[in-house]
């Protein structure tokens, strides 16, 4: 026991101290390992993404437990670039960028960066990172020497008629257009993405690709900058091109011989049904296209650009409520074989208001949302067929079905079993808990006060409760440490059960160990004097490690890390 290490995810105090963590990276074997054990999917196209917008990269390795509960396979974090700005800054510097390379603009550090990469690798999580190629700042005053001069630019005006190819590609959007056809446009775009790729990150989400020519338009940026070995999905806001059907449906083909793209259109219908109260009636949009497979597309509910500009711009999902919003998600995040992006709302809605370093919702922790992610992952492969039935949506698969109502809730409901695609037999409710019968032509149940049923079969209905071990590092020298769970299988009495010694760690602080029962429900550290944490209700598992990282109210706060 004592020839452990432990890898602790940057201690509040060790910042401050300027010390740096070295990376601890698994093998693929391990990577395996752990992936398997949250039930994720093994690749990023199989699952579903997490969209941690505007965390810092400390603030997701806190969270990488419950990100990995909550069955993400994925997260993605804002840009990584240097930008006129810092934690506390307005979100949108992020995405005006002064440079192609890794560089602390309110995330957090490039070593940050590689800590995080090396952690979500405990859980078997893959990072995404969002990448501005498009353009750089407005302002070139900080922006890249090498960059400067007008070479490297298209130097045409802006007001982008959206019916015209050339001007999408060539005329600026509120900032600079690059010139894309440059080889060393090219050459610091495709050197940032083997820095990334260096730094541990897995996949690369490209902001304004429509706005990026392809090569059939004279143009080698995608060819030339696109690392097949990472995933890769373009932003490709409604179409290419409007006015023109045939060549908007080319080009979006051309683009999926590089990457995934977004497919908002599909995506703003399921969302606009739901907002107002009905259910969509379409299958899909860019899947309908010859060409483009349903593997090639990202789905969202909601986005960073549809959550947090204006109104009057993009941002019309802000005051629709979260129960509408996971609805929507219910629909996109149960589909096969395509991934969905779950967005972490800032708790502040106006465009100005929403900063970086300011860590959104941790609502994707909730049953109906952990639940979706749980059958996209076991139903990896099966076929799917979407029906409607009345203002309910089906969503089914082989062997589990997303249900969501399009208004209302706790209803008992008979509905079709689409294409006879779901298996007949009795069927587990992940959210409320409940029970569906499922035959070969009809699915009966009880839908709860969520208006969403996740069905999976119960495979094994009286599972046999193991036990895990849990850490707490004592770096506020308690004389005694105690932890008290409680919930599942759990028997303690205030203030819980005396931790055992186990080591001393690389700054010298004890480590403490307790095992309990994996069905905990709640757990707290404390003192036994009057000192506590604040109350942790999910996210556990064997080796997950705490330490004390802050005060909250008159409780502490803590971090984890994962104990090796």
């Amino acid at each position: 026991m004592h020839n452990k290490s432990v890898f602790k995810k940057l201690l509040s105090f060790a910042l401050a101290s300027g010390i740096v963590f070295g990376g601890f990276g698994l093998n693929a074997t391990e990577v395996e390992a752990a992936t398997n054990s949250y039930g994720l999917a093994t690749n990023i196209k199989d699952g579903n993404i997490l969209h941690c917008f505007d965390w810092t990269y400390q603030q997701i390795i806190d969270e990488l437990p419950n990100i990995a509960a909550a069955g993400f396979t994925s997260i993605q974090t804002s840009p990584a670039q240097p930008a006129n700005s810092s934690s506390g800054s307005a979100w949108y510097y992020l995405y005006q960028p002064n440079g192609f390379y890794v560089a602390n603009a309110g995330l957090g550090s490039e070593a940050d960066l590689k800590r995080l990469c090396s952690a979500a690798d405990n859980y078997g999580i893959k990072v995404i990172v969002d990448v501005v190629a498009n353009h750089l700042a407005g302002d070139h005053t900080n922006i890249d020497n090498s960059l400067r001069d007008s070479q490297y630019w298209h130097n045409l005006s802006s007001g982008i008629d959206y019916n015209n190819r050339y001007e999408i590609t060539h005329k600026d959007i509120g900032m600079a257009d690059l010139n894309s056809e440059h080889p060393y446009v090219q050459e610091k775009v495709r050197n940032y993405i083997s820095q990334l790729k260096s730094d541990g990150v897995d996949g690369i989400r490209w902001d304004a690709a429509k706005h990026i020519s392809l090569p059939s338009e004279s143009c080698g940026f995608w060819s030339s900058v696109i690392d097949s070995s990472l995933f890769n999905y373009g932003e490709i806001l409604d179409t290419p091109v409007g006015g023109n059907t045939s060549l908007a449906n080319s080009l979006m083909s051309e683009y999926t011989d590089y990457m995934s793209v977004l497919d908002s259109v599909y995506s703003s219908t399921v969302m606009g049904a739901f907002k107002n109260g009905t259910v969509p009636t379409s299958y899909g949009s860019w899947v309908n296209v010859s060409g483009i497979d349903d593997n090639e597309l990202v789905y969202f509910a909601e986005s960073h650009d549809t959550f947090s500009n204006d109104e009057t711009e993009e941002g019309w999902t802000k005051y629709i409520d979260q129960n509408k919003v996971d609805r929507a998600y219910a629909i996109l995040g149960a589909k096969s074989n395509s991934s969905a992006l779950y967005f972490s709302r800032p708790s502040a809605t106006n465009k100005h208001s929403i900063k970086i370093g300011a860590k959104g919702s941790t609502h994707f922790k909730s049953k109906e949302v952990a639940a979706v992610n749980k059958l996209h992952n076991e139903c990896v492969g099966q076929k799917e067929y979407y029906s409607t039935s009345g203002n309910t949506a089906i969503l089914s698969r082989e062997t589990g079905a997303s249900i969501a109502l399009g208004s209302g809730s706790n209803q008992d409901i008979t509905v079709q079993n689409p294409g006879s695609t779901l298996q007949p037999g009795t069927y587990k409710d992940q959210v409320s808990g409940g029970t569906f019968t499922v035959t070969d032509s009809q699915i009966k149940g009880h839908i709860g006060s969520t208006g969403i049923a996740v069905l999976l079969k119960d495979s094994n209905p009286n599972p046999v409760i193991k036990d895990m071990t849990l850490y707490f590092s004592n770096n506020y020298n308690w004389n005694n440490v105690y932890a008290y769970a409680w919930g599942g299988s759990a028997d303690m009495n205030w203030p819980g059960q005396a931790m055992t010694y186990v080591t001393k760690n690389n700054y010298n602080e004890s480590i403490y160990s307790i095992t309990v029962p994996t069905d905990i429900t709640g757990l707290i550290f404390s003192d036994g004097n009057g000192n506590q944490t604040i109350d942790l209700k999910d996210g556990f598992t064997d080796g997950l490690g705490y330490y004390i990282s802050g005060n909250s109210s008159d409780k502490y706060s803590v971090g984890t890390y994962t104990y090796k």
